[in-house]
């Protein structure tokens, strides 16, 4: 059975405040003449994308990046990921310069803004679907645009980044008179970015006045309370009716259960057997995963990996 969607994609909050990392590529690029990849972190809320290109996967290359990150977009509070262990030392790294900035004002700051890294359960790619799912945005955008053509680093990510902001993520009508859709670019400069700019904001000859400044400043919260309304009335809803569960029969796992751990590298008569020794269950009281003990090692695998033998006691 699916999952629901977890409180903090359902909830509102700032624009990639809660978001999802991960790597894509390589890609060649004609100036440099090397190998070059995509960090895509995307937002898990409004699904906006913010694309930069790395010149490897290293941990220092990745927090020179995700520092680019935040200083266009802002601290994140969550960052979530798969196992990589690029990401793993980067968070040692995160916290190992909140700590070396030895000052009650910075450990203050950290407590209360500091970002909780979440890892998905090893093997389980579909955990992050909602980051993996704007990775075969991105190469699809690649992939139709390019062909086999070779661009400059200045002319590759960037207006890939705006069109996919600009995509609808709620339905659109075929009614003229119906209201455009809502776009991850409204959450983050409250129009399309292929929009033009709006008349209401040429009428004013005087925007530095303290009146029009408040008259801009209200219209722009009206305006944004309007969206994130939408947010809720429209994509939330239709999210709700595309994940929908179909439930099949399966036998339960146990403690102490003898199971067969799935290996898209080997064939099915090399698969490991394991014991059960802990039940990892989801947010909705189901077992979502599983601690299983090998021949030589504890590991964690979703349960949509392991298989109960055909003979139980």
């Amino acid at each position: 059975m699916i999952a629901p969607l977890p409180d903090i994609r359902v909830e509102q909050s700032a624009p990639f405040t809660i978001i999802g990392v991960d790597f894509a590529g390589p890609l060649f690029v004609k100036d440099t003449n090397a190998k070059q990849y995509i960090l895509l972190i995307t937002c898990a809320v409004t699904r906006s994308v913010h694309l930069e290109l790395v010149g490897d996967m290293t941990t220092d290359t990745f927090l020179l990046a995700f520092r680019r990150f935040i200083s266009r977009r802002g601290l994140c509070s969550v960052v979530i990921s798969d196992n990589a262990r690029t990401f793993k030392r980067a968070e040692l790294e995160i916290k190992r310069i909140w700590n070396i900035l030895n000052h009650p004002d910075v450990k203050n700051f950290y407590s209360f803004n500091g970002i909780k890294w979440q890892y998905i359960v090893e093997r389980a790619a579909w955990w992050g679907g909602f980051y993996e799912r704007m990775v075969r945005t991105v190469k699809t955008a690649l992939r139709k645009t390019l062909g086999k053509s070779c661009l400059t680093v200045e002319q590759l990510l960037i207006e890939i980044e705006g069109m996919i902001n600009s995509r609808p993520i709620t339905y659109v009508g075929s009614d003229t008179e119906e209201p455009t859709a809502l776009t991850p670019a409204h959450f983050l400069l409250e129009k399309r970015i292929t929009s033009l700019p709006s008349v209401r904001l040429r009428l004013d000859s005087n925007l530095s006045s303290r009146k029009c400044l408040i008259k801009s400043f209200n219209y722009r919260e009206r305006l944004m309370r309007s969206f994130w309304t939408r947010w809720k009335n429209e994509y939330l809803l239709n999210l709700r009716s595309a994940h929908s569960s179909l439930v099949k029969n399966s036998s339960p796992f146990k403690v102490n259960d003898v199971i067969l751990i799935k290996d898209d590298h080997l064939p099915r008569n090399f698969w490991k057997l394991g014991r059960i020794i802990e039940l990892l269950p989801g947010r909705d009281g189901k077992v979502r995963a599983c601690k299983v003990k090998t021949e030589s090692t504890i590991i964690k695998r979703p349960v949509q990996l392991l298989y109960n033998l055909e003979i139980q006691d």
